[in-house]
C-alpha cells in the first residue's frame, strides 16, 4: 500500500514537471503623455492700428482714415486787358480835359488800386502846328513810384511813342472807387489864339497789363487746385480692404483763404481700389450747394471748417487705395464789392476722410504675417518616431470679438509659409471660433493628428503660420481696439508614446 502511494506522487509530480514551462523574463513598459507647446499668442485689434491708416478714435473704434492736402498756384500777376483805340484826337489852343473808356474787355477785373507789374501803351502826337512848343499830357489815374501823375510830352512827333508802365500803379492805395475810365489833361505851351486846333493825338492800350498787388472787384474769376498734390494713398494691413465693407464715412476739410476775396468752392473726390474701380462724389453741402468761402482780413487768412457724411461712404465701400480731389477749384464773384490780394497770396484745402470701423463682413482670409517657429527636443523626436500610439492638437481659443471666425494653423519643416501655396506647408489644421456673444470663455478643441502630419514633429525645426477668416455678417458690427478686443489661440501637441525601458 505504501509502495503504491509512492508510485501516485511520482506520477503526480511528473505531470507537473511536464505542464511547466519556462519564460524568458521581459521589461516593463508604460505609456508616456507628451505635450509640446506650439503657441500661445493674443493677437489685439489695435494691432492693426498703424497710426496712419489705421487709428483708434476717441470712443476706442478702430477707424480707417486719410488725409490730403491740395493748393493753388500762389496767385501770381492779375491779367487786365483793356481795350482802348483813340485816333486823331483834336487838341485845341485852350488845352483839353477828357476822359477816355478803361475797363477789361473780359469783363472779369475792375480796378480801384493796382500796382503795375507789366504792360505799355503807345501814344503819337501828329499835326503840330508852328507856335506850338510842346504840349504835355498828364494821366490823372496813373502815379510813379513817387506818387507823382504820369506825364508825357510831345516829342518825337509823328512817331508812336511806347510807354513801359511798369513799377507804376494805377489809381490811389485803400480806395473803394472802381476805375471805369481814365481821366487826361492835355496843356499848350506857348498860349495860342483861342479855339484853335493845334495838333492831333493817337492812343491805344489793348495789350494785357499785369498787375502785382491788386484791390477791386473780380468777378467770373476762376483758380485751380492743383490735383498733382492732392493724391493720397492708403495702405491697408493684412489685406483688411478685402475683407470688409465700410458702411460710414465722413469727411472734413479745413480751407485757408489768403485771399482778400471770398469765393465759391466745388470739386469732386475720387476713390479707386486696388482692382481699378472708381467712385467719384461731389463736395456739397446737404442741400446740393457748393460752399461759400468768405474772403481773408487784415488780420490774416480766414478759416473754414466743413465737414459732411452724405455720400462719403460711397467712396469707401470700395476700400479704397488712392483719394484724391479732382476738378477742384474756387470761383471769385465779389459783384460791387472791394476785395485785395497780393500775388503770393493763395488757397490751402486740408481734407481728412475717416470712416469708423462700423462694416459688414465678407469671406476673405487674413493673414498673419509673423512665421512662429519651434524646436522639439531629440529625445522626444525619437520617441515620436519609434513608439507613437497616437496624437493631436489640442486648441483653447478666446475670441473677444462680437464676430466669429475661423482660424487655419499651417505647418512647415521649412520657413517662408504660403498659405497658398499648399507645396509650402506639410499641412493645415482649421478650427472654428465662435463670437464673444455667443462664448465669452475659452472654447477645447481636439484635432486629431494623423501618422504623416504627426511626423512633421520628428523635424529639429517646425514653423507654423496662423490665418484667420471671420464669418460673413449682414448687418453691420462695429470694431473697437482697446486692450480687451483680442482673439487669444493657445495650441499644444499632445502624442501618447509607449515606452518599453527608460532611454
Amino acid at each position: 500500500m505504501f509502495m503504491k502511494k509512492i508510485y501516485l506522487m511520482l506520477i503526480i509530480a511528473l505531470i507537473l514537471l511536464t505542464a511547466c514551462e519556462v519564460k524568458k523574463p521581459t521589461m516593463p513598459t508604460w505609456f508616456m503623455d507628451l505635450n509640446i507647446p506650439i503657441i500661445n499668442e493674443r493677437y489685439y485689434v489695435s494691432d492693426l492700428v498703424d497710426s496712419v491708416n489705421i487709428v483708434v478714435d476717441e470712443n476706442e473704434v478702430l477707424t480707417v482714415t486719410t488725409s490730403g492736402e491740395a493748393t493753388t498756384n500762389e496767385f501770381g500777376d492779375l491779367p487786365f486787358t483793356p481795350n482802348v483805340n483813340v485816333e486823331g484826337l483834336p487838341i485845341w489852343s485852350s488845352g483839353l480835359d477828357l476822359t477816355i473808356p478803361f475797363e477789361d474787355q473780359n469783363g472779369k477785373v475792375g480796378v480801384a488800386y493796382a500796382e503795375i507789374a507789366e504792360g505799355i501803351f503807345k501814344s503819337r502826337f501828329n499835326n503840330l502846328q508852328p507856335g506850338v512848343e510842346h504840349i504835355t499830357l498828364t494821366f490823372y489815374d496813373l502815379y510813379l513810384p513817387n506818387n507823382q501823375n504820369l506825364v508825357l510830352t510831345s516829342n518825337n512827333l509823328g512817331n508812336w511813342v511806347t510807354t513801359n508802365l511798369e513799377g507804376l500803379h494805377l489809381g490811389v492805395a485803400n480806395s473803394d472807387q472802381v476805375i471805369n475810365q481814365l481821366h487826361l489833361s492835355f496843356r499848350v505851351t506857348p498860349t495860342m489864339p483861342s479855339g484853335m486846333q493845334v495838333a492831333t493825338f493817337d492812343f491805344q492800350a489793348n495789350e494785357t497789363i499785369q498787375f502785382g498787388e491788386f484791390r477791386g472787384t473780380l468777378n467770373n474769376y476762376p483758380i485751380g487746385l492743383e490735383d498733382s498734390g492732392s493724391l493720397v494713398n492708403i495702405d491697408y494691413p493684412y489685406g483688411l480692404d478685402q475683407a470688409i465693407n465700410l458702411e460710414d464715412a465722413y469727411l472734413q476739410i479745413t480751407l485757408q483763404n489768403y485771399l482778400g476775396f471770398g469765393s465759391v468752392f466745388s470739386g469732386q473726390l475720387k476713390a479707386t481700389n486696388s482692382s481699378g474701380e472708381s467712385r467719384i462724389i461731389d463736395i456739397l453741402d446737404e442741400y446740393g450747394n457748393n460752399y461759400q468761402i468768405e474772403p481773408a482780413t487784415e488780420e490774416g487768412p480766414r478759416i473754414v471748417e466743413i465737414q459732411f457724411g452724405h455720400n462719403v461712404a460711397q467712396l469707401l465701400q470700395i476700400m479704397p487705395t488712392t483719394i484724391q480731389v479732382i476738378d477742384g477749384q474756387f470761383l471769385i464773384s465779389s459783384g460791387t464789392n472791394i476785395g485785395r490780394l497780393r500775388p503770393t497770396d493763395t488757397m490751402l484745402l486740408f481734407y481728412t476722410v475717416s470712416a469708423p470701423l462700423t462694416f459688414t463682413l465678407h469671406a476673405h482670409e487674413i493673414t498673419i504675417a509673423e512665421e512662429q517657429e519651434f524646436s522639439i527636443p531629440e529625445e522626444n523626436r525619437e520617441r515620436i518616431r519609434k513608439n507613437l500610439v497616437n496624437a493631436s492638437l489640442n486648441l483653447e481659443l478666446k475670441n473677444k470679438l462680437p464676430i466669429g471666425a475661423s482660424a487655419k494653423l499651417f505647418f512647415s519643416t521649412t520657413p517662408a509659409i504660403d498659405t497658398n501655396n499648399p507645396s509650402t506647408y506639410n499641412f493645415m489644421k482649421e478650427a472654428a471660433i465662435y463670437s464673444a456673444n455667443l462664448q465669452p470663455d475659452f472654447q477645447n478643441v481636439n484635432l486629431t493628428l494623423n501618422k504623416d502630419e504627426l511626423n512633421v514633429f520628428t523635424s529639429e525645426q517646425v514653423f507654423m503660420r496662423f490665418a484667420f477668416s471671420f464669418e460673413e455678417t449682414e448687418t453691420p458690427v462695429i470694431i473697437h481696439a482697446s486692450t480687451m478686443d483680442y482673439i487669444h489661440i493657445k495650441g499644444m501637441m499632445s502624442a501618447r508614446v509607449l515606452i518599453e525601458k527608460e532611454d
